[in-house]
């Protein structure tokens, strides 16, 4: 996403949930999702985003809340925003404990169906919006699922790194939770306990993210060097090919949105991304 929005794409990041149990030494919910909320607008500074919007949902509880309910929010923001493409969890992925994730994941893959229907919650289009076709999805996953497009991410790997550090909270208090893993294992790693004790969590974090996007980037045949982030794009699915065969632009159409023979991030500018 940094380096969409450094290549000049409008980036928009939408949160979903509130984070107000998400610490593991703040003595409140109210302190937690205070700070929280805080250090993810300083992680999406970071990132370039233009823009971030906080649904307030709060966390851990998705699985109480109506699916509709969360749609319905999903698909405002795309009628309201008209997004090129939308980044999020894969709603078909597997192994993801966080069931909060698969909620959301869930309803940005229905939003994109039932946005395009103006009888899916009309009174979006009676305060002026209207239905919306998201063009691509970018899906991501703790284990990828069907993976199709890598993106090298050397550049901005720092960048990355900086950010994920900004959601200090959050960050220490899911280093916290594989610590009291590890306790119940019987063992312990002193880089984890030092990095939780001093808050120095950057090295660490450096460290594991480096390891991962290297790996990524040798699985997919990128030369050595190189760090890259993997995504499951999914754009027309069986149609693809007919329509990379088939299509001519628009009217009024930039050159670099013309029909693309590959999911090429560098030839999407100026469109709006979640």
């Amino acid at each position: 996403m940094a380096k969409f929005a450094a290549e000049g794409c409008k980036l928009i990041l939408v949160r979903v949930t509130n984070d107000d149990k998400d610490s593991m030494d703040l003595p409140t919910k109210k302190e937690t999702e205070q700070r929280n909320t805080e250090e993810f607008h300083r992680a999406a500074q970071i990132l370039g985003a233009s823009e971030v919007i906080d649904l307030g949902f709060v966390t851990d509880v998705l699985a109480d809340v109506s699916m509709v309910s969360v749609r319905e929010r999903v698909v405002y923001l795309y009628r309201k925003h008209r997004p090129y493409a939308v980044f999020s969890f894969d709603p078909y992925a597997t192994y993801e404990p966080n069931l909060d994730h698969i909620r959301v994941a869930q309803a940005v893959e229905e939003a994109y169906w039932v946005s395009n229907f103006h009888l899916h919650h009309p009174e979006h289009l009676e305060q002026g919006y209207m239905p919306h076709a998201v063009c691509e999805r970018w899906y991501c996953a703790r284990v990828p699922f069907d993976p199709n497009y890598a993106v090298d991410i050397t550049e901005y790997f720092e960048r990355k790194v900086e950010a994920l550090c900004a959601n200090a909270t959050m960050l220490r208090n899911s280093l916290h939770q594989l610590q009291l893993q590890l306790g119940t294992w019987g063992r312990r790693v002193p880089m984890l306990d030092d990095a939780i004790a001093s808050q120095e969590l950057r090295s660490l974090v450096e460290c594991f993210f480096r390891q991962n996007a290297a790996a990524v980037a040798r699985s997919h045949g990128m030369k050595a060097g190189v760090l890259a982030e993997v995504f499951r794009v999914d754009r027309f699915g069986a149609w693809e090919g007919i329509f990379q065969a088939q299509s001519e632009p628009l009217p009024g159409t930039a050159p670099e949105m013309q029909t693309r023979s590959c999911f090429d991030p560098t030839l999407v500018s100026k469109k709006s991304f979640f």
